[in-house]
């Protein structure tokens, strides 16, 4: 009789994740996080999903290309919401409200802390010069519905982006999500800073903007 086709294991994995790509990317954000980029090898991430390090590299040909994936998990899903806004008819202080508190949604709704990530030294290597050019758009967005409300030469226009990604310094890192996704409301957290980009824009807070934020994702 033929043996086991595939891949095999080292052992039954431990990680969350729907398939061995997303088991990766769990066990790699929490050593990322935990204990840095240069002092985690692909032989502790393979070990801690518990399948052999060569194959590992069956889905991802690099550390660094891991180390990417997570990078852009951070910051794609803000392009795509920016993306939708641009294309809305509401005022630019409720559109940036709500980018504002859906990338703070993004870092709170991940079981590690990735957000963490940006602040490693070697997330500014040229290696991942394509997160640069996505975190520079997701910025840009950012900066100009910021501009939209108080102008483009207000040095203000610079803090939204920054304000959101603070949700990161509120967060644990234990592995437990703080704020799982629900899709009839958002988390205290990601309101509070939206709030309060709002108030250091000067700007008047949207009524009902959970709820139309909600609706401009659903539409």
């Amino acid at each position: 009789m033929a043996g086991p086709v595939g891949r095999p294991r080292k052992q039954s994995s431990r990680r969350r994740g729907t398939n061995a790509r997303e088991e990766i990317l769990d066990a790699s954000a929490e050593l990322f996080t935990n204990q840095g980029f240069a002092m985690t090898s692909t032989h502790q991430i393979a070990e801690a999903v518990g399948m052999r390090q060569a194959s590992l590299y069956y889905h991802f040909p690099s550390k660094t290309e891991i180390f990417l994936t997570l990078l852009k998990s951070t910051v794609e899903p803000s392009l795509n919401v920016a993306e939708k806004l641009a294309e809305a008819d509401d005022p630019a202080s409720l559109r940036l409200w709500a980018l504002v508190a859906l990338q703070a949604r993004e870092l709170l709704g991940q079981r590690w802390n990735v957000g963490k990530l940006y602040q490693l030294p070697v997330a500014k290597s040229e290696e991942f010069a394509e997160f640069h050019a996505s975190r520079a758009e997701v910025e840009q967005a950012f900066r100009a519905l910021a501009a939209e409300i108080v102008g483009p030469d207000d040095p203000r226009v610079e803090l939204p982006f920054p304000i959101a990604l603070s949700v990161s310094e509120m967060r644990s890192n234990d592995g437990v999500i703080p704020a799982p996704w629900t899709t009839d409301s958002l988390p205290e957290r990601a309101v509070m800073l939206a709030d309060a980009v709002l108030d250091v824009l000067h700007a008047p807070l949207p009524e009902n903007r959970q709820a139309r934020t909600l609706d401009l994702l659903a539409d």
